[in-house]
């Protein structure tokens, strides 16, 4: 306990003192960082890494005969087993063993963190900034995944026109990639809340809607946020890549063509960047999405295209954090 004093002055001088203390706390109390919650992930620094292109499938092994001696040749036909002693004829030679390769050719060239933070700056256009989007992948042990993606306004943006989306994607890391079993999507905009759902049903091979439509599954679809981390499991040859997307309203086919390495600007300054190029036709949506050659072919930046051919928006990386353990 603290006397007070007895003293008129005293009393007064306290007060200051208190009053003077109370001002300092409001002042600089924000000031002071406390401790985040999570320990952020490490910052990915550049590395060259190759392109994943599928090895060349291995020429089937040789079946080889048994070698037998000159004598047993003769008196063995071809359509019996062949049978010797120990005494009279030679140990077969062992057979060259039989590499299975599928294994081998399926593992992708660049595999996903088990947790990634990517962050990315929103662009109206390619200069107005009017938002910030969040990615986090988590890829437990078991083998299964969680993506999140949470999108937002912020500074004047935000003033003239709200906007949040958060997007989910959960499923299993196969030997193959990522393999969806539920995307989900909140909208959160000045006119109200919009919620959409997909259930991939693998062993049926059909894909639900929460509108209550359905589609067939084909093999190795995505959903929209699962297939920008897929793309970095394929094999990715100049040339044209079909692929499978939900948005989960419905199922879309896209042709998705791979160009040759370019630079993109970002804060980081230039990257070297693999694009791909949605192919459409006129009048209908474009899609072009960059992957980082220095960074596991993860997503570095992502454009769309209005129906006039424009540009309508773009996200441009500025953070990359990941972890392997």
């Amino acid at each position: 306990m603290i006397a007070l004093p007895h003293t008129p002055i005293g009393r007064i001088a306290l007060a200051i003192c208190l009053s003077l203390i109370a001002h300092a706390v409001v002042l600089f109390a924000p000031l002071v960082k406390l401790p985040p919650v999570e320990p952020p992930l490490p910052i990915l620094t550049a590395k060259l890494e190759p392109l994943p292109i599928l090895a060349a499938k291995p020429a089937p092994a040789k079946k080889v005969r048994p070698k037998l001696q000159p004598a047993a040749v003769a008196e063995i036909p071809d359509n019996q087993p062949v049978t010797a002693s120990q005494d009279e004829t030679p140990q077969a030679e062992p057979l060259p063993p039989v590499i299975d390769n599928a294994e081998q050719e399926t593992k992708p060239a660049h595999p996903l963190p088990k947790h990634a933070q990517l962050t990315f700056f929103a662009y109206k256009g390619t200069d107005f900034k009017v938002g910030e989007a969040r990615h986090t992948l988590e890829i437990g042990a078991d083998k299964n995944y969680l993506l999140k993606v949470g999108m937002n306004t912020t500074g004047l943006a935000s003033i003239f026109k709200s906007f949040e989306l958060d997007q989910q994607s959960s499923g299993t890391l196969t030997a193959q990639g990522l393999r969806p079993n539920q995307y989900s999507e909140t909208k959160n905009t000045s006119n109200g809340k919009e919620t959409l759902e997909a259930k991939f049903a693998w062993e049926e091979k059909y894909l639900s809607f929460s509108n209550g439509s359905s589609s067939r599954l084909p093999e190795q679809a995505q959903d929209i946020i699962s297939f920008l981390y897929q793309l970095s499991q394929l094999p990715l040859g100049e040339g044209i890549l079909p692929v499978y997307i939900s948005n989960g309203k419905k199922l879309e086919r896209y042709e998705l063509e791979v160009g040759a390495e370019e630079y993109i600007q970002t804060v980081f300054g230039r990257l070297r960047a693999l694009p791909l190029r949605k192919i459409h036709a006129q009048g209908e949506e474009g899609l072009d999405i960059w992957l980082g050659i220095e960074y596991r072919l993860l997503p570095v930046k992502i454009r769309q295209i209005d129906r006039s051919g424009q540009i309508a928006g773009e996200m441009v990386i500025s953070e990359i954090r990941v972890a392997d353990e």
